[in-house]
């Protein structure tokens, strides 16, 4: 995935005052200060946690985080979520927004061993991979656990995807077995007929010829589930999602157990973010985080810093498949978060709600805003609307190769347009991009971290890893940006040729792969354009075969039949006498991105 920017509002959230403001605000907030307070008085020392970043924060020009070091266990994700779940068994985990179809912790905990014995049983071993193809529901966290407890890693699949995308995966992946939901069980059966590797399809629902029933499998014994299977927290996979990095075709990113358990300790660590565990079992008087889960959990945003962190600390999490206006208020509505995860139209969304009734949000401590930019201006929208500053709105920076995320704003005196600090135990640098050498504070060059969150490589792509990683083991994002003297990052511009729709990736490399099918096209690039909703849309630029007719719309719905929705080129298709090249044959994009934005001016 491309570098994320979450975007921080100073002016919104500027928490100087925040013990005044905790006292007269809501009570969860109150107890949010104790619980503060509590941590800070356990600190070794009060300069590793004052806002002020001194220079003692930087060596030969490398940033290093400004908070403590955060705790780091040895555990998996599937035994530190079992330890994690026993604390508040009777607490709803996961519910459906729709159905209201609920698992308390303790129900997750069963059905997670009950279908990784059922996958053994099958016959299913460690090292295999399993195909989330799914949206939102509360078996989601269910079989991701339950295959990842049997040393199944698991690779996540965009559900809108055609099936000749999902092929592509599950044939790089190698995958062995596929869940989805019944509306997808035609084009998984086409995705199967494609991918020898597959030997069992699983159904979320009701019966599908040539699919096994998950609800079946929640009636395994649960006794194959083996919770002493040898696994490396280091160096075994927990899950493989797909990113196409700083360029080229979407690549599998192997991010450990090790790694998914670093950087949920490092967002939730004192100081980097408002977060309240679930207080007790007691169900009736105990304080739970609610999150509505809009943001996809195949994507590493929504996986990870809303699904999994929220697991970590008892949260409830409800599930939304998709986003639709009113099932989402009714969401808000009936549940009442307490922060939300957003993305850019999601905020202008609710900012321009005339209607929206703000009692809803009478327990809401923090909306945290990623995937895209988001200006200054819808966030205040959404504040106004919203009518209360004591809201703290963050902002971060992360990528799937970081598991994600990197940087986070404090809490308070964050900097107008930055996207934050080094999270826990994170380290940061700006790269000469002609020298290689660290660059101190005001000078933009490439952005490069190093953490215990950091991808392990691409999967069996050693040269893409080594590309990306470099010998001393620094991530090099592709972004370009520069820290000020208070070490609070900026970003400038991006060397990686990816394109953000909406928060989703897309890859040039793979449209113009598409592109070069039509009998029509000669040669083709595509770049991304500025659109105020969608952030960016693809755009391509097409050489036509001499004597061939062809029109924009015909290579446009040729595109769209074998992609998926946000892949489209919703950007337009222009044709041109010839495509911008290096002597070497590489596509200089940056020219006809310079071509746009003269013509734009």
């Amino acid at each position: 995935m491309a570098g994320f920017r979450l975007p921080c509002f100073k002016s919104l959230a500027n928490l100087s005052g925040l013990s005044a403001r905790v006292s007269t605000g809501p009570q969860h907030l109150q107890q949010l200060q104790k619980l503060q307070n509590s941590l800070q008085s356990r600190r070794r020392s009060s300069t590793a946690s004052s806002v002020n970043l001194s220079s003692e924060r930087i060596n030969d020009n490398v940033v290093y985080s400004r908070h403590e070091d955060c705790f780091l266990h040895s555990q998996t994700v599937v035994q530190r979520f079992f330890d994690q779940a026993s604390l508040w068994p009777n607490h709803t985990a996961v519910e459906c927004g729709i159905t209201g179809r609920k698992y308390t912790y303790d129900k997750v905990r069963m059905l997670t061993r009950r279908f990784g014995s059922a996958l053994v049983r099958m016959g299913f071993k460690k090292g295999e991979v399993l195909g989330l193809v799914l949206p939102n529901l509360p078996e989601f966290p269910i079989t991701m656990l339950g295959a990842a407890g049997i040393g199944m890693p698991v690779t996540t699949v965009n559900p809108i995807y055609t099936a000749e995308e999902i092929a592509r995966q599950m044939q790089n992946s190698g995958t062995s077995v596929i869940v989805t939901i019944p509306q997808m069980a035609d084009t998984i059966r086409e995705v199967a007929s494609m991918c020898p590797s597959i030997r069992q399809l699983i159904v979320v629902g009701g019966p599908q010829e040539g699919f096994v029933s998950l609800m079946e499998m929640f009636q395994d014994s649960g006794d194959l589930f083996d919770e002493n299977i040898e696994l490396d927290p280091f160096d075994d996979m927990f899950v493989l999602p797909y990113s196409s990095g700083t360029t080229g075709l979407p690549k599998g990113v192997m991010l450990t157990h090790s790694n998914i358990c670093a950087n949920i300790q490092q967002i939730i660590h004192p100081g980097t973010a408002r977060v309240i565990p679930t207080t007790s079992n007691n169900v009736s008087d105990s304080f739970q985080e609610v999150y509505i889960c809009v943001l996809p959990f195949f994507h590493i945003y929504g996986m990870v810093g809303s699904m999994l962190t929220g697991l970590d600390h008892g949260a409830k999490l409800v599930t939304l498949p998709r986003f639709e206006s009113e099932s989402f208020l009714n969401c808000l509505y009936q549940h009442h978060p307490t922060m939300l995860q957003l993305v850019p139209p999601l905020v202008s969304f609710l900012g321009h709600r005339p209607d929206l009734k703000l009692d809803a949000f009478h327990r809401l401590h923090t909306i945290f805003c990623g995937a895209a930019p988001l200006g200054p201006a819808a966030a205040n929208k959404l504040m106004d609307r919203l009518g209360r500053r004591d809201i703290l709105m963050q902002e971060g920076y992360g990528m799937t190769e970081s598991s994600p995320v990197t940087h986070m704003s404090p809490i308070i005196n964050n900097e107008i347009g930055s996207f934050g600090e080094p999270v826990s135990r994170t380290r940061v640098k700006i790269m000469d991009l002609n020298t290689g050498e660290s660059l101190g504070p005001g000078q933009e060059g490439e952005m490069c971290v190093f953490g215990p969150q950091v991808m392990k490589g691409y999967y069996k792509n050693e040269k893409a890893t080594e590309e990306t990683i470099d010998s001393a083991g620094w991530l090099h994002t592709g972004d370009i940006a520069y820290y000020n003297e208070q070490n609070q990052f900026f970003i400038v511009d991006r060397l990686k040729e990816l394109i953000k729709v909406k928060g989703l990736q897309v890859s040039p490399s793979e449209l113009e792969d598409v592109l070069r099918r039509h009998p029509a096209v000669l040669d083709v690039a595509v770049i991304g354009i500025p659109d105020d909703m969608s952030g960016e849309l693809p755009r391509a630029y097409v050489v036509k075969k001499n004597g061939v007719s062809v029109t924009k719309e015909d290579i446009a719905e040729f595109v769209d039949a074998k992609v998926a929705p946000h892949k489209r080129l919703k950007g337009g298709v222009m044709f041109i006498d010839a495509i911008p090249k290096t002597n070497t044959g590489k596509l200089l994009r940056r020219e006809l991105k310079s071509m746009l934005l003269s013509q734009i001016s």
